[in-house]
């Protein structure tokens, strides 16, 4: 395979920008492309630029120390438009090389009401392990203090693609996704209406060292309007602190759709050659369709084999009716796993061979002299649009009319790179955050759920600014989804406490007081005479028994005093009950003498008025009956 280091790299040290003393020469004095370094013309497409919806996996341990970042310079050329800022570039470590590559910043067009977060290195054990940038929704009412949600790690996708037809041909397929209500709960997908030069991001998660972090849905520019890519770097040595790198080439966005990619469980696009067959094995999978082997197969499957991506969805309903642009992107996949088509060049050194073959010159970098005309790369009358990976910053007008790229003056490269630090920043309270957090948090134990967690960051007025839409008719469509309302999560803790609180308060409060009024309920025991009578009912077991079991219960109305005064008669006759007071001081209970004084007085004087003070108290005894049953 070939070096992504092309044979003309030097080995000298990248020659700085600015003096060390801090003064910045005029921009026109700028140097080219430094010496010890080659721009590559394959690797990770920046971030914020492009993101993908893939499931979040850990990405790999590098044993290897990333360099400090490099400072940089914009370009003197910018797109148009209030909202288009310089966002920083960063390392990334190439496997093939086994070294780190600088990905170069990019000019951007924020998604509406987007703030960048960018990624950032962590040490872990073992190494270093890069945790992946996105683009946060300030909070409405601190935009200046947006807060991250850090959740538990997510369920593996239900998705298996549309379960119904599509309602209209302008319609395009959101896929589902989990989202956090206390627990996770799928959201089905949906079909939502294609909107010109608007892509749907689907929701996704971006996993960090604290937990996953949920970003909703959202609508962004089509890649040739969102800004400029520019080309990553490789450097032969160390960079010097006092560098300052000014990318010059950028990526050819015509290019693009001949030769992107996307790694499984990783955040970044990929542009170039990654057609070899063991990059199928790394996960490496084309935008527009699947790879088996060296077989590739425009689209996506259905069911399990159902897959998606928000560039492709986009553009191949964009280019719906075009059937030549869809069989010209089947050819050159195809071509190009098969080998029957060349692939595009690894690096600024073989693409200049490559296109020297082509256009039959012998020019020592001329990709410097290709032109543009309709979106075409030439050179020497010859097209060379597929294998021009990248072209020079001045053709990226012709490349993207849509950006309306235009000349920048020198201050305004300097307020932007002074922006561009403040997003770094933003970056670095991230990191120092979470590893702060991280260290907190005891030690995970299984079958543990982690709860979700938040953390605030502190992001200056004039970047908040930039992320608002103030011309309406850049304004973004009604949302494809409504929001997930991110509110719902703060709770979680102050939940916690009050299912515990529930659960003590019916244990403690209302069973103690339950005993407590059963005690006092003390006036039914002094009815005792009632099973004072309880030994007459061995005399007429069968009268008395049935009688108060079935009078009482169907006769707590008004009808149920008149068959009690017939029940009176019977009572009365069974006198014998003063016959039993004597036994009375079988009653050897304590608290009971104290009631017997009382009514052997009045007994013995009323014994004549018995009868009918006796009515009186048998038509209060029914009800005290009534609770005999249920306390069974």
């Amino acid at each position: 395979m070939l070096s992504l280091l092309g044979a003309g790299s030097t080995a000298q040290e990248p020659i700085p920008l600015f003096p060390p003393g801090g003064a910045q020469p005029p921009v026109e004095a700028q140097p080219a492309q430094p010496e010890g370094s080659d721009v590559l013309a394959r690797g990770p497409v920046h971030e914020a630029f492009a993101t993908t919806s893939e499931a979040p996996a850990a990405a790999p341990i590098v044993t290897k120390q990333p360099p400090d970042p490099i400072e940089e310079l914009p370009p003197d050329q910018k797109p148009d438009g209030d909202n288009v800022q310089w966002i920083p570039g960063y390392w990334h470590f190439d496997e093939d090389a086994e070294q780190f590559i600088w990905i170069s910043g990019c000019w951007r067009d924020t998604p509406p009401g987007r703030l960048w977060v960018p990624g950032s290195w962590r040490e872990v054990r073992g190494g270093w392990q890069w945790a992946a940038g996105f683009w946060q929704e300030p909070d409405r009412d601190e935009p200046t203090q947006p807060e991250i949600q850090y959740l538990p790690e997510p369920p593996a996708s239900l998705e298996i693609g549309p379960s119904v037809a599509a309602p209209t041909a302008t319609s395009f397929y959101v896929p589902g996704s989990y989202v956090w209500r206390n627990k996770y709960v799928w959201r089905p997908g949906v079909w939502v209406e294609y909107r010109t030069n608007w892509v749907w991001v689907p929701a996704h998660f971006r996993r960090t060292p604290l937990g996953y972090v949920f970003v909703d849905g959202y609508w962004d520019y089509a890649l040739a309007r969102r800004g400029v890519l520019f080309a990553p770097v490789a450097f032969t040595r160390p960079v010097r602190p006092a560098f300052v790198y000014t990318p010059i080439y950028v990526v050819s966005e015509p290019a693009l759709v001949g030769a992107l990619f996307v790694r499984r469980g990783h955040s970044h696009y990929y542009f170039g050659d990654y057609f070899d067959k063991r990059y199928v094995g790394l996960g490496y999978n084309p935008w527009a369709g699947r790879v088996v082997g060296v077989t590739f197969t425009i689209g996506f499957g259905t069911g399990r084999n159902w897959g998606y991506d928000p560039l492709w969805s986009y553009y191949s309903y964009n280019r719906r009716t075009d059937r030549e642009w869809n069989a010209r992107v089947n050819d050159l996949y195809s071509g190009r796993y098969t080998g029957k088509v060349a692939r595009p060049p690894v690096n600024l050194t073989q693409q200049n061979t490559v296109i020297n073959k082509i256009s039959n010159t012998t020019i020592n970098n001329v990709t410097n002299n290709v032109t543009v005309v309709n979106r075409t790369v030439t050179v020497n009358k010859q097209n060379v649009t597929d294998v021009a990976m990248i072209a020079p910053a001045r053709v990226a007008t012709a490349l993207q009319p849509e950006a309306q790229i235009k000349a920048i003056t020198p201050e305004v490269r300097r307020i932007e790179a002074a922006t561009a630090k403040q997003t770094r920043e933003i970056g670095v309270q991230r990191q120092k955050a979470e590893t702060a957090a991280v260290a907190k948090r005891p030690a995970p134990q299984p079958g543990v759920v982690v709860q979700p967690q938040s953390l605030k960051l502190e992001v200056p007025k004039a970047t908040i600014t930039r992320t608002q839409v103030k011309d309406e008719k850049k304004a973004p469509p009604p949302p494809a989804i409504k929001p997930e309302p991110r509110a719902k999560v703060d709770p979680k803790p102050k939940v916690d406490p009050k299912p515990k609180d529930p659960d003590p308060k019916p244990k403690v409060d209302p069973k103690p007081k339950d005993p407590d009024p059963k005690p006092k309920v003390d006036p039914k025991p002094k009815v005792d005479p009632k099973p004072k009578v309880d030994p007459p009912p061995p005399v007429k077991p069968k009268d008395p028994e049935p009688k108060p079991k079935v009078d009482p219960p169907p006769k707590p109305k008004e009808p149920a005093p008149e068959p009690k005064p017939k029940v009176d008669p019977p009572r009365p006759k069974v006198e014998p009950k003063p016959k039993v007071d004597p036994p009375p001081p079988v009653p050897k209970v304590d608290p009971k003498p104290k009631v017997d004084p009382p009514l052997v007085p009045k007994v013995e004087p009323k014994k004549k008025d018995e009868p009918k003070k006796k009515d009186e108290p048998k038509k209060k005894a029914p009800p005290a009956s009534a609770p005999a049953p249920t306390e069974r």
